[in-house]
């Protein structure tokens, strides 16, 4: 899953996710280029974000966390023709993780 601050990042494959708290998350690039909001940041060149680290003030570090599982997620079952396992979603963060999935084109 997500690598949380602390570890070694490589600038060329990985994104660091910076929650609204200062909570950072190591994410591959791969499976960030699962949310349109992330690539379009990454792919502008003149921004911060393209640099592979990107702040997110209005998402909280459980939610980014959860966003952050679920593109790995779907990296890993995006080609899958079998059954899907179930992706867990906690009833008490549902709609705020609704709101950030929604942001974050995911």
């Amino acid at each position: 899953m997500a690598q949380e601050a602390g570890d070694a990042a490589p600038a060329l494959d990985m994104v660091k996710l910076i929650s609204a708290e200062g909570h950072e998350i190591y994410i591959s690039r791969k499976c960030a280029m699962v949310s349109g909001t992330i690539r379009a940041m990454l792919s502008a060149g003149q921004f911060t974000e393209s640099k592979g680290e990107i702040t997110f003030p209005d998402i909280s570090a459980p939610i980014l966390e959860k966003v952050s599982q679920y593109m790995y997620y779907k990296t890993q079952y995006s080609d899958s023709t079998s059954r899907l396992p179930e992706f867990n979603i906690e009833p008490e963060i549902a709609m705020e993780l609704l709101m950030a999935a929604n942001y974050l084109d995911c």
